[in-house]
């Protein structure tokens, strides 16, 4: 079963724009054969595979097993007659590969989360519970803060059938649903515990991606991060403010392609084995899944627009 996401892969027109972007946006970029890959500072593992293509779309997701996990998975892919296929990109890493049933490919490797190198960020104070004592937390010197993203967290792709996407995820995958909203919006998260989510399926006319979300050290690197992104000319998206599921604080950015992605901070976590009950199907519930609790400004009308080209 599902442990971890590990990267995801994407084809896009021009490597540079890629890579300027993803500079601007925090990561760190290393060449991998003729592709681009880029990583989190202080993490030991690749985030997002940018391979060169006519049109940008999603090519793969890679996710994570315990060692020993692969033959399980291989059973389940096999009594669901899901077809085991070589690696259809030109990658060094191994795994196996298959196609969910939107025709998006998948790869499982045996393979544990990498750990953060970096220091953890100041202690936040609330009422009854001041953590930070004697310490500023802002000062002269944090305006020159930026955004130091500490992993890929999750990512939403779209689906022509949720329902669908749901139990092959669910049955095949082994993860589990978080929060879900009709036929239109789904959250699934490992059963080993984690994240409120690795995954979101929105219903959608085609398959594509929505966004990726990387994990930040708090609220300001959520800003700067934005701000930054903005000030260099990239088109604002969605933040800021704080989603239903998960309870995450978020801002969205315009890629160069039209996808957003998204730094959060402060992500509901679900342990293990947790009597974790998902929102209510009714319409109070469904609303609170589709929508953020709080933002600065509405939603625009094309968040929810699907800009790759059908394939």
């Amino acid at each position: 079963m599902i442990r971890n996401l590990n990267h995801i892969g994407l084809t896009v027109p021009s490597l540079e724009i890629g890579r300027a972007f993803y500079e601007c946006f925090g990561l760190q970029t290393h060449a991998s054969g003729k592709d681009l890959v880029f990583r989190c500072e202080g993490r030991d593992q690749d985030q997002v595979r940018l391979m060169e293509g006519p049109t940008k779309r999603l090519a793969y997701v890679s996710f994570g097993t315990h060692k020993g996990g692969l033959q399980p998975l291989r059973e389940r892919l096999e009594a669901a007659d899901v077809k085991i296929a070589d690696a259809p990109f030109d990658v060094s890493f191994g795994g196996i590969w298959f196609k969910d049933p939107d025709g998006d490919w998948i790869n499982v490797q045996e393979a544990e989360d990498a750990g953060s190198t970096l220091a953890p960020t100041a202690e936040v104070n609330s009422p009854q519970r001041y953590r930070r004592i004697g310490t500023r937390a802002c000062d002269i010197t944090s305006s020159q803060k930026k955004a130091r993203p500490r992993r890929l967290g999750h990512l939403i792709k779209f689906s022509t059938d949720v329902d669908r996407a749901v139990e092959f995820y669910g049955k095949v995958l082994g993860l589990l649903v978080s929060d879900k909203g009709l036929d239109i919006l789904a959250f699934m998260r490992s059963p080993f515990g984690g994240d409120h989510h690795m995954i979101g399926i929105a219903k959608g006319p085609h398959t594509g991606l929505h966004h990726i979300s990387f994990e930040v050290g708090d609220i300001d690197e959520i800003e700067m991060g934005a701000q930054a992104l903005l000030a260099a000319g990239y088109k604002d998206g969605f933040g800021l403010g704080r989603h239903g599921p998960g309870s995450n604080y978020f801002h969205y950015i315009r890629d160069p392609w039209n996808s957003l992605v998204e730094y959060f901070w402060d992500i509901d976590v679900i342990p293990e084995n947790a009597d974790w009950t998902p929102m209510p199907n009714n319409p109070e519930g469904v609303h609170a899944v589709l929508h953020a609790v709080w933002s600065e400004s509405p939603a625009p009308a094309d968040f929810i627009v699907n800009f790759e080209e059908p394939h």
